[in-house]
């Protein structure tokens, strides 16, 4: 018994020396900190390698000695007379010649811009307020008009193409003033009826053979093949099978198709006039009666076979002009006024360019009422189009005299 006390006892005293043995290493882990001395070190690793560490500058003064005497002769008093005059002499310099470069990168484009739209010749920049829209790209729009201009000059439609054929002018007149209305019925887009009338002319121009039995035959299938350009539902074929009376069928249609397209070589790009007129109507401030106004000369003309060789920028351009004219510009201070310096640059046309068109378009606004046309004429008497083809203006005594001029007198 004695014996095996004796050994619990050793036994609990080497138990005990572990656990003080133990416990002193505890102890000795938190009052040593190995845990931030861990950390530190971590942060040591970092900081030597990124060069971030608070190094000891005297170690670093005594590696580099030579840094600490060139700061001091730099400092000397003596080189600072030497310093200070070559920086007297460079001061003056850099501040007469830095504003006067400044000015003549910065500030010379702004003024140059100033004095062509103010002083010289009063243009207007219409595409400021619509910067920030990108959907306008009004950075490129000047571009893309003057693009539009070449590609007018690319598809002309000659004067008096129809000479020599079986299809005379009025049969001309007589089927668009037709379109006219079945572009009503259908409901279709501006641009689909300029794009069917700018269709027919070409392809007439071009393909001399058609007689007078199939013209409606081209008339309606260069209004299917616009409508499939512009239009975002064309009508289905169907429906030009019934607005002839079945006087075409389907597969007659689709054999002019391919007809029209070789003939043309797939390019229907050309320019309508209703695009220069929105840019024209925008360029001169244009309120909707203008505007309006406007439209309905272009779509007269659309219907009468003289007009039809002029550019269409020329058309819108004249169509604006007339409309600019004849409302609200009774005085003959305000008639020179008209075809402003802002229309003369948006449209690369000046005021004796336009004349002629003008008064070509005032003639035959006022034989209107006597023509045998009359689908624009009663289109335009609706009240969605403001009644404008009822306005007192139309024979006003302006549009006389614009129409009188340079004719000869009996």
């Amino acid at each position: 018994m004695q014996l095996e006390t004796r050994d619990e006892i050793n036994f609990q005293t080497m138990v005990n020396q572990e656990n003080v043995k133990n416990a002193k290493s505890s102890t000795t882990t938190l009052a040593g900190k190995t845990k931030r001395a861990a950390l530190g070190e971590i942060g040591n690793k970092v900081n030597t390698l990124r060069g971030i560490e608070p190094v000891d500058r005297t170690s670093l003064l005594q590696k580099d000695p030579k840094k600490i005497v060139v700061p001091k002769q730099a400092v000397k008093p003596q080189e600072k007379p030497t310093e200070k005059v070559p920086v007297q002499v460079v001061k003056p310099l850099l501040k007469a010649a830095a504003p006067s470069v400044n000015h003549a990168v910065l500030q010379l484009p702004k003024k140059e811009i100033e004095s062509f739209s103010s002083d010289l010749l009063a243009i207007e920049d219409i595409d400021e307020d619509d910067k920030e829209n990108p959907c306008l790209v009004s950075m490129y729009s000047n571009e893309i008009y003057e693009y539009l201009r070449k590609v007018e000059s690319m598809y002309p439609v000659n004067k008096g193409y129809l000479s020599g054929q079986e299809v005379t002018p009025k049969m001309r007149s007589v089927l668009i003033d037709w379109l006219v209305e079945v572009h009503q019925q259908f409901h279709l887009l501006q641009e689909t009826l300029y794009l069917t009338v700018a269709i027919i002319d070409r392809f007439l121009q071009s393909f001399r053979t058609i007689d007078r039995k199939r013209l409606q035959l081209v008339g309606v299938t260069a209004m299917f093949i616009a409508s499939k350009y512009e239009e975002m539902y064309a009508p289905d074929i169907k429906d030009f099978v019934y607005i002839t009376d079945n006087a075409y069928s389907k597969v007659e249609i689709l054999q002019m198709e391919i007809v029209i397209v070789q003939t043309l070589d797939c390019c229907f790009g050309r320019p309508l006039p209703l695009h220069f007129l929105r840019r024209y109507s925008k360029a001169g401030k244009a309120v909707q009666v203008h505007h309006t106004m406007a439209k309905y000369f272009l779509e007269q003309s659309l219907v009468h076979y003289e007009m039809c060789h002029y550019p269409p920028s020329l058309l819108a351009a004249a169509a604006i002009y007339l409309a600019f004219l004849i409302i609200g510009n009774d005085d003959e201070d305000k008639q020179k006024l008209v075809w402003t310096n802002t229309l003369v640059h948006y449209s690369s046309y000046s005021k004796d360019d336009v004349l002629p068109v003008v008064r070509e378009t005032a003639t035959m606004i006022l034989n209107a009422e006597k023509s045998k046309y009359q689908a624009v004429r009663k289109k335009y008497a609706q009240s969605k189009f403001m009644k404008i083809s009822m306005r007192p203006e139309l024979r006003s005594p302006t549009m006389i005299a614009i129409s009188t001029v340079n004719k000869p007198t009996v």
